[in-house]
């Protein structure tokens, strides 16, 4: 069967849509592309961060570099009084990070090219130590000078504790001629700041205590989350770059993040969702407990802290909470969606499918809550039957899987209770048959009355789905007949399992189940199984 990459299914897709709007074609392709480019990192999001962990740590550091870096923070904190720091951390709620307890050693560097060089060779460090550790610069007028100028000054610390290296933020009444927002120190024989969470070391002392950790964007946002937690999260911040796998394999050494998990506070605008979403895959080889707060756009937790105070902030870190693994689910979609309604049968086919390879790469446990979602989603939005969407899900995660274990059991034998195809099927089934009384005083939603139809209704439908058997589903190469079609009519017509339906597949309940198929039952429901019998 065709993928959803393939150009031969682009071109079915193109000669049998129905036009209800605009022309499609272009909105197909920039998803296709997305949905490729979201494929690729995730799968390169994973290799990295597992990489990360399976190298050893680095080598002994050059204690010269260690000791000029040390001594510029001793001098950076030396400056702060009387410069604009304390006032403008007190005007954000974050003036507790510069009381004597703090971890965070806050400083600032005089607006001045030379201050910290000065400082410097006056206690023996020679213009080659700063410069390698990136404290000096070789300016364009030939001038040797300060790296850092005016600005707050945070030191970054490894996960052991020594400084490494800053990260300094330019006057907030500054423009962009002063450089950008944030600049950190340039990568250096001991710093490379895709090896550096912010706050990870600070907070170690709360992590032994049990806080968990919570991944903001930048340094200011992860001080805002410690400061208004009281214990129960501290926050950590990549400083100016994606997540890497080097970050979380450091992470993941100094925290036990199976058990305590993370979660993700990135800002609420476009930009902060997609780097949770990438944040996300870099963090499922270590842990599968992954959460995330939803912020408004262009909110972070520091802008929160600030207008809000710590009740506002603690509230968000606690009330919004969702699964991090919605956010992937659902950014899969809008990539097909693009802000509007999935009108076109080919862009929701698209769209699920998407979906459908992001849930099929995720850990065990999210998979049966994802399809779930999944299946709610498309019934309730476009009118699919969770049949249709449980056997793309199914489909997708048996072409990705390649374990035995994982693709379906010939000779009509039955699925492990384990297996992908028995945690999607057991998530997305409908609940146990009513009586009819039970029909007759109870509204059930219409894709639950399609798996159960009434008498009424039962040759309409089998009429429907015969007719459909000849004609081709969702731009594949496979007959309805033997196909998607098949595996939902097989559901809803369990008579015609003697019919053009019973090639491949078969009905059984799961309280009729054999013991030693290993199948165990869901005791909350009574389900319906629709087993592929051989493909």
């Amino acid at each position: 069967m065709n993928g959803p990459g393939d150009p031969a299914e682009a071109i079915s897709l193109a000669g049998w849509r129905t036009p209800v709007g605009d022309d499609p074609r272009a909105a197909e392709l920039d998803a296709r592309a997305a949905a490729a480019r979201a494929d690729t990192a995730a799968t390169l999001g994973r290799a990295e961060t597992t990489d990360a962990a399976r190298r050893p740590v680095a080598a002994d550091r050059d204690p010269a570099l260690v000791q000029v870096i040390a001594a510029a923070g001793r001098f950076y904190q030396s400056q702060l009084a009387g410069s604009w720091v304390p006032g403008y951390l007190a005007s954000r709620g974050l003036d507790a990070a510069l009381l004597p307890t703090s971890p965070w050693k806050i400083g600032y560097a005089p607006a001045s090219w030379t201050a910290l060089r000065d400082h410097l060779r006056g206690l023996g460090f020679t213009d080659a130590d700063m410069l390698t550790a990136g404290l000096a610069v070789n300016g364009r007028n030939g001038q040797f000078r300060d790296h850092f100028r005016d600005r707050l000054i945070i030191p970054l610390r490894a996960g052991d504790g020594i400084a490494t290296g800053f990260i300094a933020r330019r006057h907030p009444d500054a423009g962009h001629d002063h450089g950008p927002k944030y600049l950190n120190t340039p990568d250096t024989p001991i710093f490379t700041k895709g090896r550096i969470l912010a706050g990870l070391a600070e907070g170690r002392g709360a992590f032994q205590r049990g806080a968990q950790p919570v991944l903001t964007e930048g340094p200011l946002d992860a001080i805002a989350v410690s400061i208004a937690s009281e214990g129960a999260f501290t926050g950590i911040a990549p400083c100016g770059t994606a997540l890497t796998g080097d970050q979380v394999a450091v992470l993941a050494r100094t925290i036990p993040l199976e058990d305590r998990g993370v979660l993700v506070a990135l800002d609420g605008d476009t930009a902060g969702r997609a780097a949770a979403v990438r944040a996300y895959w870099r963090l499922t080889p270590v842990t599968s407990s992954l959460t995330a707060i939803t912020l408004p756009d262009s909110t972070d937790p520091a802008g929160i802290l600030e207008t809000g105070g710590r009740a506002a902030l603690r509230e968000a870190l606690t009330s919004a909470v969702r699964p991090l693994a919605d956010l992937v689910t659902d950014s899969r979609i809008d990539d097909w969606a693009r802000g509007r309604e999935l009108v076109f049968a080919e862009l929701q086919i698209g769209a699920l499918r998407a979906a459908a390879t992001a849930i099929a790469n995720m850990p065990g446990d999210h998979v049966g809550p994802q399809a779930a979602r999944l299946c709610a989603l498309f019934s309730e939005n476009y009118g699919w039957t969770p049949k249709e969407v449980t056997t793309e899900i199914i489909d997708t995660i048996e072409r990705q899987l390649t374990s035995a274990q994982a693709r379906p059991m010939q000779g009509g034998s039955s699925h492990p209770a384990d297996s992908p195809w028995a945690v999607v099927t057991r998530a997305t089934a409908p609940p146990r048959q009513r009586t009819p009384a039970d029909i007759a005083t109870t509204a059930q939603p219409r894709a639950l009355r399609l798996l159960q139809p009434q008498s009424a209704e039962r040759d309409t439908l089998r009429d429907h789905a015969i007719a459909a058997s000849s004609c081709r589903l969702c731009g594949g190469s496979e007959p309805v007949a033997e196909g998607r079609l098949a595996f939902l009519a097989s559901a809803v017509f369990p008579d015609t399992t003697r019919g053009p339906f019973s090639r491949s597949y078969t009905v059984g309940s799961m309280q009729d189940r054999p013991a030693e198929t290993g199948t165990s039952r869901d005791h909350a429901h009574d389900d319906l199984l629709v087993e592929p019998s051989g493909r």
